[in-house]
């Protein structure tokens, strides 16, 4: 017997199976694979004059 209904963190909009698989997807991924989102953003802000982004565009 259920005795709940699990939510999105976003409100009362219940769970899809492509949200939990994509959840479990991203638990499976090792640690030393993950990248550090605010690193990605220092590599990009020393490289936007070759990539063309502007200040306001990061």
């Amino acid at each position: 017997m259920q005795t709940h209904i699990s939510t999105t963190p976003f409100g009362r909009r219940p769970m899809t199976l492509g949200m939990i698989s994509s959840q479990v997807a991203a638990k499976a991924i090792p640690a030393d694979l993950t990248v550090h989102k605010w690193h990605v953003f220092q590599n990009i802000k020393e490289a936007r004059g070759a990539l063309g982004a502007t200040d306001r565009a990061l």
